[in-house]
């Protein structure tokens, strides 16, 4: 498990890439986006502990979003988003969520409908947006801590699936987030789950990580059965 893929683990824009356990051939793609402030590192430990409930996920995880190549401009960092410029400051960074993930799925042979956009806090608010933005990106989401940086509009069309995990007590995004995320996701007929973590706060814990990678799961089968003829 966590085999780096051929070639250093770390390029030079700086993405950890690992391949699926020796065993296994890759199926999935899962991109692992942090939080504002946070490094690469802090979802590592994360990403392992997806790919052993699925040993056939190749993972990504890149680092600073503001650093990765493109064109939009990234004046400010995530960590001062706010009510007056979120919904700016993620649009500018969508296109570059949006190659990089075209470009892994590339180099790894894997469908669209196979990957899965991980996040947690500012990452998981790029997460939802990307694939709002763009229908068809990835086959599902599961997002921490997080939130729309707008909510979806009735009407909008929508292909993944969500699965949003929150802490009961989270004070820098509040679980209200969430559930409003599920309310209109569900009102546009979108796959979704949610799980409010007791006595959490604005953190990822064993719990909760466990909670949206059984979630995935849980929706990846689902969808097998609805296709079963």
């Amino acid at each position: 498990m966590g085999r780096p893929l051929p070639g250093p683990p770390m390029t030079a824009n700086k993405v950890f890439r690992f391949a699926p356990s020796p065993e296994h051939k890759a199926k999935h793609l899962f991109v692992f986006l942090h939080g504002g402030g946070a490094t690469p590192e802090s979802m590592i430990s994360v990403a392992f502990k997806f790919q052993a409930r699925f040993p056939s996920a190749a993972l990504v995880v890149p680092s600073r979003l503001e650093d990765l190549p493109g064109s939009d401009p990234a004046p400010d960092p995530l960590t001062v988003l706010n009510d007056g410029n979120r919904v700016e400051r993620i649009a500018a960074l969508l296109p570059r969520i949006e190659d990089l993930v075209r470009r892994e799925q590339t180099n790894c042979g894997i469908a669209a409908e196979s990957t899965v956009l991980i996040g947690f806090s500012q990452g998981g608010t790029v997460a939802l947006e990307a694939v709002k933005r763009y229908p068809g990106l990835a086959g599902a989401v599961v997002a921490y801590s997080a939130r729309f940086a707008q909510l979806p509009l009735a009407g909008a069309s929508i292909s993944a699936r969500f699965h949003l995990v929150h802490g009961e007590y989270d004070a820098i995004v509040s679980r209200v987030h969430s559930e409003r995320a599920a309310r209109a996701l569900a009102a546009l007929h979108v796959p979704v789950t949610l799980d409010i973590v007791a006595d959490l706060g604005h953190a990822l814990s064993h719990h909760a990580v466990s909670l949206g990678s059984l979630r995935l799961l849980q929706g990846i089968y689902e969808g097998r059965k609805a296709t079963l003829h």
